[in-house]
């Protein structure tokens, strides 16, 4: 089923203004917006990847009105122009969403390629990696991408952390930094901001204990038992529901008993979560990105 988008919409996940939006819209006929039965202006896939593409080609240079004369064709062939990306964060992360809403693996992995080789691995998986993570958020929410595609960009994004994870690897003996585990609850599949925080934490000199996807909480008891671990990560985006969290904390505290250590949570679920009575230990973050602060504001 097709999503609908309102303008506000448009623009998280777009990064173009409203105004701008309108204004694009009235003048030169980027998008063009329906209405509900009740008079309610929204907008559709095609307005938002229309959209995408204007946004890349205006951010590299070229003047609106000459993106806007261009057929949807000529301005696809046109971003698929990896060079349109250069140096511009922004332009970057929305010809990774083209890339991933299209399943397009050259142009995904040519915008990563390219930025690495620019300004270097922390830069790009910190500003276009970590800005991108952010945009598959909002785009679950408005169910823009399914499933398919998070596990598409996450495996392009999978390899390139590997190699970049592979050179911090070299040569350290990580004796000085924490211990941290990293885990999605059972059934969570979502492992793309899992994997990002993966790279912060090893990229600060961390060692880190990586369980993936889909585990059943008393499986960590058998690391616990086992290894020195200063802190649990892990990101709530479906599961475990809203509803079910109390009992999970409840379980959770539980099975850490007195141990010292730090238990950090985020995702979409625990946005709204009230934390009364929750053991002090947990650390609820709203995203990644702020879970990456506070990871990284807490790493000595």
């Amino acid at each position: 089923m097709e999503s609908k988008y309102s303008i506000k919409d448009l623009e998280h996940l777009t990064g173009v203004k409203a105004h701008t939006i309108r204004v694009w819209e009235q003048r030169y006929d980027v998008v063009t917006p329906e209405r509900t039965s009740t008079n309610i202006r929204y907008y559709k896939d095609s307005d938002l990847k229309r959209l995408l593409n204007v946004a890349v080609l205006v951010h590299s240079g070229m003047k609106i009105s000459k993106v806007a004369a261009l057929s949807d064709a000529e301005r696809h062939t046109l971003v698929l122009d990896s060079s349109k990306y250069q140096g511009n964060y922004e332009s970057q992360i929305n010809g990774l969403k083209i890339a991933m809403l299209e399943y397009n693996e050259v142009l995904f992995d040519r915008i990563l390629t390219n930025s690495i080789a620019a300004v270097g691995s922390d830069e790009t998986f910190t500003k276009v990696v970590g800005g991108f993570i952010q945009q598959v958020g909002i785009l679950w929410q408005t169910n823009t991408i399914s499933i398919s595609h998070e596990h598409f960009a996450s495996n392009l994004i999978k390899q390139k952390l590997y190699v970049a994870i592979d050179r911090l690897m070299e040569g350290s003996t990580q004796e000085e930094g924490k211990t941290f585990l990293l885990y999605l609850p059972a059934d969570e599949l979502h492992e793309l901001g899992l994997l990002y925080l993966n790279y912060i934490l090893k990229s600060r000199g961390h060692r880190v204990i990586y369980l993936g996807q889909s585990l059943p909480l008393d499986y960590i008891t058998e690391v616990l038992d086992k290894v020195h671990v200063d802190a649990l990560v892990s990101i709530f985006t479906t599961n475990p529901y809203e509803g079910d969290l109390h009992h999970y904390f409840e379980k959770a505290t539980e099975l850490i008993g007195s141990k010292e250590l730090e238990w950090y949570c985020g995702g979409r679920q625990v946005q709204f979560f009230e934390r009364n009575g929750l053991d002090k230990r947990f650390i609820l973050c709203k995203d990644v990105m702020e879970m990456r602060t506070e990871l990284t504001a807490n790493q000595h």
